[in-house]
């Protein structure tokens, strides 16, 4: 990406949420695999934003497995969010991303079997996608506790997305592909530190 498309993307979001702060913390260390960039797209082609998105980063592709920075993921995930939504809204548009993303992973050939191996337990479904995470990103720490039949607390150290909104809906997504529907609760300690109840 030019830097004049670099500095057009952060001028468009900057002032609706902490992108420029969060590309000024994430260290060069935190990286994160292709296939979540290739998944913003697939999204955005699915809804029929991706000329907007475009705009501020034309032509780009990526290798699912190649580790890019996280601080270049963020900054195209906030602009998308505020492409599928608008840019006072986009944390609603983030969400709404990370749960397609994660719903259409569940309903894809993998997804599909994965459910059948794992009886659809959303546990297990949960304890299977930690150990992804593990293999697809470089940097912070997910614990899984389990706090009663029905409830489990995922606890995240060091997680530089968007609790509130990427990692949320993620964990929606991921129910919704379970045919449940979670109820969340996120709980911050700070931006970077804290956890998701999910109740179903």
């Amino acid at each position: 990406m030019s830097e004049d498309g670099h500095g057009r993307a952060v001028a468009f979001i900057s002032q609706h949420c902490d992108i420029v702060d969060r590309m000024n913390e994430v260290p060069p260390s935190a990286l994160l695999r292709g296939l979540y960039f290739t998944s913003i797209v697939a999204v955005l082609r699915q809804l029929g934003r991706t000329s907007a998105f475009e705009t501020y980063f034309p032509g780009e592709r990526r290798s699912s497995l190649t580790f890019y920075p996280v601080r270049d993921y963020l900054l195209r995930l906030a602009v998308a969010g505020a492409v599928v939504a608008s840019p006072a809204r986009l944390h609603d548009g983030i969400l709404e991303i990370t749960r397609k993303n994660a719903a259409a992973f569940t309903t894809s050939l993998i997804g599909r079997v994965l459910l059948r191996i794992l009886d659809r337990d959303p546990v297990r479904l949960t304890e299977q996608g930690l150990a992804a995470r593990r293999q697809s990103t470089t940097y912070g720490e997910w614990e899984l506790v389990r706090r009663a039949d029905r409830e489990i607390e995922m606890i995240y150290r060091g997680e530089y997305m968007w609790i509130e909104s990427a990692i949320s809906g993620a964990a929606i997504g991921t129910f919704e592909g379970c045919q449940i529907k979670p109820r969340l609760e996120t709980i911050l300690r700070d931006k970077y530190n804290g956890s998701t109840l999910v109740r179903w």
